[in-house]
């Protein structure tokens, strides 16, 4: 099982379980520091840097904007 992980999986996993264990990280806070959530948060950052956002003066305008 574990030789059909990606790259680096089991040592980010590991890693990833050592600093719970050690009350680094909140473990119900744990999914945010997956390599899956740490992408995630690159490409949002990205997008922030790059001007790709909206703002909306009100719920309803932001409604319309997903139509």
């Amino acid at each position: 099982m574990v030789d059909e992980l990606p790259d680096g999986a089991v040592e980010s996993a590991s890693l990833l379980i050592r600093r719970v264990l050690i009350d680094d990280i909140d473990p119900d806070q744990a999914w945010v520091w997956t390599a899956e959530w740490q992408r995630h948060l690159r490409d949002s950052l990205a997008d922030l840097d790059a001007g790709r956002t909206a703002r909306f003066d009100d719920g309803e305008d932001f409604l319309e904007a997903l139509q």
